[in-house]
């Protein structure tokens, strides 16, 4: 009886205070979680006085002929406490801990229930229900002070997560701010010592034009490198993974490095495979081209007799395709290899050359890498070069008549008619930009707004519209998104476009990414505006510039 009773009344109470414990908010407070663990206390407490009262053989009311007593009996006690202290076990002990603590302190009312047959003296019956009903206290206490130590640091640990993601959301978007203002100047100054490069004629002028133009790419650098952290630490790079070929992608990142490498008398070579995989093209570009820089920054012309040698290739591993990039250069310690992933790190550059980059390269390869799931390893021996590696899902063989390579020829960017509209609010920026297009043969019409790029189109009766569309996001009466639309609504809703901004806050890359458009991060270089308009150049034009 005394063991339905306990079940009759612990066990509702019990389910009643679980449901609320589980219902508690993630984020609740100390006072609700200790107000939980009293109701929890206060439970354990009166099963307490329960099993006290069964193990010391208290019995219910005995009628015998015509009056009734309350009988006292001691028998049963070692069943009751082992079926006390097993229901405390199995129903009461949220934790490990708690469990044990529960069998040591169990063993303080089991030991008061054992002593009377232990000993011919005998007290008062008082006494020893007094002792059982302390060693239950003591188990109840203990259950209550271990949860609301274990709650409590929950708690403080939640508040501390939640201010470092604060802390860390609030220094993006500081970087982010402090890049969008420095963009704007850079990507106007870059293009200015292009133009000036290409043209000027003191060779000692060239040489300083040249190094404020590496100083130029190396702030670009910089703060591409800071914004594409950001990107990862937020959460706000957006990936499509598709069916990528891989020839088309190892073949432009080699060719677009080829310059530089010969520059610093390096062999770099391809050895590639007609493999399909599935990835994100875009991402899976950013890995490989950053691992072949960080090769050819690292190797130097000759070491040991060899003339330095650069090496990508892919091999197939059953349904995996490992694509890496070999190098005969100065190599990494064993204890330094996993430390080369960390930001700002740099194994062979105490004295911080920036020639050598930054140390974000590798850290956004592991960013990427890790986004897409995509395993990467490193092998590499001191002195003997090194092998960086990007595993990716494997699709199939790409047919044979699909293998051409089509790449555009960067020496021959002819876009003589070519009809390209900027949207750009910086009035310094717009001229800079609309002169080199126009050097290349563009027709360029320009303006501040949808608006006045629409009105230039009606007046020089362009009503067929641009070809393409160039505009800033962030502009002074409307976001870039909508001037496009703007500009496609009076012309041809199908002229593909583009959009730049200094800005790469986590929202406007989704409201970018909504818009199923692509965003440039500025500064864009010259050399990558041609690259766009060639590859949407139309296949004929009219004399007048339009389709």
């Amino acid at each position: 009886m005394w063991l339905l009773g306990l079940w009759g009344i612990a066990a509702p109470l019990a389910t009643y205070l679980l449901k609320k414990t589980i219902a508690l908010p993630k984020h609740a407070g100390v006072e609700e979680i200790e107000q939980m663990h009293w109701a929890w206390a206060a439970l354990v407490i009166l099963t307490s006085f329960w099993w006290a009262g069964g193990s010391f053989g208290l019995t219910p009311p005995d009628f015998s002929g015509h009056a009734h007593y309350l009988k006292l009996a001691r028998y049963g006690f070692f069943e009751y406490t082992l079926i006390s202290h097993a229901f405390t076990l199995l129903l009461l002990a949220p934790s490990l801990r708690a469990t044990l603590g529960s069998l040591v302190l169990g063993s303080i009312p089991f030991g008061f229930s054992m002593a009377p047959s232990l000993f011919s003296y005998r007290p008062a019956m008082l006494v020893w229900f007094s002792a059982q009903l302390i060693g239950y206290c003591f188990i109840a206490w203990f259950i209550f002070y271990n949860q609301k130590r274990a709650c409590v640091k929950g708690v403080i640990l939640d508040e501390a997560r939640s201010r470092a993601e604060a802390a860390k959301a609030e220094k993006n978007q500081l970087i982010a701010a402090i890049s969008h203002d420095l963009r704007q100047p850079l990507t106007t100054l870059g293009l200015k010592l292009n133009y000036i490069g290409r043209n000027i004629e003191s060779t000692h002028l060239a040489e300083d034009v040249s190094m404020a133009q590496r100083q130029v790419d190396a702030m670009e650098g910089m703060i591409n490198g800071a914004l594409d952290i950001c990107r990862l630490e937020s959460g706000t790079w957006n990936v499509e993974i598709q069916e990528v070929a891989l020839p088309s992608l190892l073949h432009g990142i080699v060719a677009d490095m080829q310059p530089l490498a010969e520059s610093k008398g390096l062999k770099l070579s391809l050895h590639g495979r007609p493999y399909l995989v599935r990835t994100d093209r875009h991402a899976l570009e950013r890995i490989v081209r950053n691992m072949v820089i960080n090769a050819v920054r690292y190797t130097p012309s000759e070491q040991g007799g060899k003339k330095g040698h650069i090496l990508v290739s892919c091999q197939r591993r059953g349904n995996r395709v490992k694509i890496s990039v070999w190098d005969n250069g100065i190599g990494i310690p064993e204890g330094r290899q996993k430390d080369i992933f960390k930001i700002y790190v740099q194994v062979d550059n105490p004295e911080r050359n920036r020639e050598k980059g930054f140390g974000l390269g590798l850290s956004i390869v592991q960013g990427l890498a890790d986004l897409l799931g995509h395993r990467l390893d490193v092998d590499s021996t001191p002195g003997r070069g090194s092998r960086f590696s990007v595993t990716v899902p494997f699709i199939g063989l790409i047919p044979p008549e699909l293998l051409a390579v089509h790449t555009v020829d960067n020496g021959d960017l002819d876009l003589t008619n070519m009809v390209v509209a900027i949207i750009e609010d910086n009035s310094d920026l717009r001229v800079e930009i609309s002169m080199r297009l126009i050097e290349h043969g563009c027709y360029v019409v320009a303006g501040e707004s949808s608006d006045d790029v629409i009105e230039q189109l009606r007046i020089e009766a362009l009503a067929s519209g641009p070809h393409f569309i160039l505009s800033d996001y962030r502009l002074e009466h409307e976001d870039g998104v909508v001037a496009i639309a703007a500009v496609r609504a009076a012309t041809d809703a199908s002229v593909p476009a583009i959009l730049w901004s200094g800005d790469t806050s986590s929202a406007v890359l989704k409201n970018v990414a909504a818009s199923g458009m692509t965003l440039l991060s500025k500064p864009v270089s010259e050399q990558t505006l041609l690259t766009i308009l060639a590859k949407h150049k139309p296949k004929t034009f009219t004399e007048s510039g339009c389709k």
